[in-house]
């Protein structure tokens, strides 16, 4: 059964999806589903459907390589202060972790939380009260990744940054008053609760509005952003190390005041997420926004851009937490959570969170402090090339390069902590202090930045909320385990273990290193709808490079060629049917029924 078309002069029609004129409805057309409801195919259909379709074929490609400084010619006013916003968000996670870790060093802290050790003749914190301390805030962090989910998720990315903003004044407030180590213990749960927001609702954000040819300079800068915060804490505390009393301690901890209040103030100028809007309905304010993101794009750019998202996601809805684990979504899901437990089951927390007490325990001292500064640096030098060059190497170099390299020096550090301290000498010591810190060097260039970027490139936009929430939940519930048992191994009281945990976290490295030629594939350059058609491919994740993907602005401008084309096709035949004898024995009724448009011929 074929419907008549309309005649060549009815007038174009407005979709009410795409927002885009397009032809009007054809004979063969009508049976066909809208634009709005039609979305790109997986890569292998594409290849095969563009065999015949030179227009298509041309539309299929690779990410074309780029130099760094062509890639930064895509910076704008906008999209910088959207780089250093959302990167502000973790500076008190960083500023949190490398005051912490500084001032239970301090003998004003200790003399106000910890106990008197004899054998020393020095207060101290005991082991127990330690990894409480330590590891009880990752709980708050764990918090903090639950309830923003279904916030950014329904009230939007703004508002999910506003609640980070609470409560890290909440954290602050409590830890600078604490007269007891339960309370700025809880002070640092509501601190972390922050933190656990951050990681869910910034890498989301930034992969939603940067451009594709610099997602992964902006999925790294949280990292940056989070050692920068650690610079300037270990800075503080090194200078404050000296006073007396509690004043020594208390100034780092109320500078992360500072942080908060600069987000409240600048929250007003930050624009909503376009595809956030878009999935809310609200195309008007999308197409706004995205154009404040792309202001050297024109109008008619901008346009097209989210014509091509709303014909990727036109079926979609906010996904139930049953699809994060269906058939078509768990591949996405295991990877985003590999990604983001290969961050912390490397080690990085013994780096991070308890190098001073380690320097301390190999007689260095006051000079403890300074090697934590010196770690912090590097770090954030190792931070700032992989934000320059992510995007030009990709990812898995960076990953596998990176996790070799962590490998080798957490294997040399242990194999020179299991001599004993009688026959160790300065040297042999010296060299462990270097590889504790060529090892927070590379975590910093590798496995730190590039875990964010890959859990905000591969989840599903059905799902990519509650994807980024379970991913960095097991993350948090990593990093609690490692926080914790920490203390318990090193400490002369327990595991003795010192330096050769080493052994331990060297092998776990080289296990991730292992995972990640499996399993991280490289998404550098894709649109999130190029990565859709990735995953939709049935192809190994480790030759995702190597696959040619269609841009959703190519696909929506192939959708509307083939509505034309089936256009002029419906009118061809409508003008044969026309031009045919008036009359004929065998359908003389279908011409009488077929002499009036819009009727159906049978």
């Amino acid at each position: 059964m074929v419907s008549t078309a309309h005649s060549a002069s009815t007038p174009t029609t407005t979709s009410p999806d795409l927002g885009q004129s397009i032809p009007p409805p054809s004979p063969l057309s009508e049976s066909l589903p809208s634009p709005g409801d039609i979305r790109p195919d997986p890569v292998s259909k594409l290849v095969d459907d563009d065999e015949n379709d030179s227009y298509g074929s041309a539309t299929m490609h690779l990410p074309p390589p780029m130099k760094t400084r062509d890639r930064l010619k895509h910076f704008n006013g906008m999209l910088v202060f959207f780089m250093i916003y959302m990167a502000l968000c973790a500076f008190n996670y960083g500023f949190d972790v490398g005051t912490f870790s500084g001032v239970q060093g301090m003998q004003s802290f200790a003399q106000k939380f910890g106990e008197y050790n004899t054998k020393k003749q020095r207060f101290a914190i005991p082991g127990w009260l330690l990894s409480i301390m330590t590891a009880t805030p990752f709980l708050g962090k764990a918090v903090g990744c639950i309830i923003c989910g279904p916030i950014a998720e329904k009230w939007g990315r703004k508002t999910a940054i506003l609640g980070l903003c609470i409560l890290s004044f909440i954290g602050v407030i409590l830890q600078t008053s604490a007269g007891s180590a339960a309370q700025f213990t809880v002070g640092r749960v509501f601190t972390f609760a922050m933190t656990g927001m951050t990681i869910v609702v910034v890498p989301i954000f930034q992969a939603e509005a940067s451009p594709r040819v610099l997602r992964g300079m902006f999925g790294s800068t949280l990292q940056a952003m989070v050692i920068f915060g650690q610079v300037i804490s270990t800075l503080v505390t090194y200078g404050t190390q000296q006073i007396r009393g509690n004043a020594g301690w208390h100034i780092p901890i109320a500078l992360q005041f500072i942080a908060p209040c600069l987000l409240f103030g600048l929250l007003y100028f930050l624009p909503e997420s376009p595809r956030w809007l878009l999935s809310r309905g609200r195309r008007d304010e999308a197409i706004e926004s995205l154009s404040k993101f792309r202001k050297r794009a024109t109008l008619e750019e901008v346009s097209i851009e989210l014509n091509g998202i709303s014909l990727s996601h036109a079926r979609e809805n906010q996904g139930t937490w049953a699809e994060v684990f269906n058939e078509e979504n768990r591949l996405r899901t295991a990877v985003a959570t590999l990604a983001m437990f290969g961050q912390q089951i490397t080690g990085q927390a013994f780096a991070s969170q308890y190098a001073v007490v380690f320097y301390q325990s190999q007689g260095f001292g006051s000079s403890a402090f300074l090697f934590n500064v010196l770690n912090s640096v590097i770090s954030l030098l190792a931070v700032m090339i992989t934000w320059l060059f992510v995007d030009s190497t990709g990812r898995r170099p960076v990953l596998l390069i990176g996790g070799t390299f962590m490998t080798i020096f957490f294997l040399i550090f242990g194999g020179v902590g299991s001599i004993h301290e009688d026959n160790r000498s300065g040297a042999m010591t010296n060299l462990m202090v270097a590889c504790l810190m060529l090892f927070y060097f590379f975590y910093n260039l590798s496995w730190a930045p590039v875990s964010y970027i890959v859990v905000s490139e591969v989840a599903r936009q059905r799902v990519r909320e509650k994807t980024n929430l379970f991913a960095c939940v097991i993350s948090v519930l990593t990093t609690f385990a490692t926080s914790f048992t920490i203390p318990y191994l090193i400490l002369d009281k327990y595991a003795d273990l010192g330096a050769r945990v080493g052994y331990i976290y060297g092998s776990t490295s080289l296990i991730m290193v292992i995972a990640t030629y499996f399993c991280i594939p490289e998404l550098k350059g894709r649109t999130l709808e190029e990565v859709d058609q990735l995953f939709a491919s049935g192809m190994p994740l480790r030759d995702f490079g190597k696959l040619p993907t269609r841009s959703p602005q190519a696909a929506y401008r192939i959708e509307l060629e083939r509505l034309r084309r089936l256009d002029d096709e419906a009118r061809e035949m409508q003008a044969s049917i026309s031009d045919e004898p008036a009359t004929q024995p065998s359908s003389g009724n279908e011409k009488a029924s077929g002499g009036h448009s819009g009727r159906e011929i049978v």
